[in-house]
């Protein structure tokens, strides 16, 4: 495995925290392969940013909930809109399809209530494995 390790300002890794990170992978790789420039701004629109705060403001909301979510909801699916409990299910397809018929495409967010408040997500480092000639 190749690592590879990159400095870049403060600032633009302040910017590079409101991108999702697979997205920028994908858009990396199209740019090694067709040699043009990678270009992040295309990443982010302005309702893009406005969804991503209102994820925050949701996830916010859930970790304050979660002692009372877990008393009720222990291992179903919750959907949060403004701060409230708007549907839940055991079932992650069910809840999905009911919140984007009732919401739209309007972010809500769809999380699992476990005993544990935050998700700890590990992401291993994408490596490129050359052919066998």
């Amino acid at each position: 495995m190749t690592t590879i390790t990159l400095t870049i300002p403060d600032e633009f890794a302040r910017q590079l925290n409101n991108f999702d990170m697979v997205e920028i992978l994908k858009m990396g790789w199209a740019s090694y392969q067709t040699k043009q420039p990678l270009e992040l701004h295309k990443l982010v629109t302005p309702s893009r940013q406005l969804e991503r705060q209102k994820i925050k403001a949701e996830v916010k909301a859930f970790q304050a909930m979660h002692a009372g979510l877990v008393k009720q909801y222990l291992g179903e699916y919750v959907a949060l809109h403004n701060g409230q409990v708007v549907d839940h299910d055991s079932q992650f397809e069910a809840l999905h399809s009911r919140i984007r018929q009732r919401f739209g495409a309007n972010p809500i967010l769809l999380r699992q209530v476990t005993l544990e408040a935050e998700r700890i997500l590990t992401l291993r480092s994408p490596h490129l494995e050359r052919g066998l000639a």
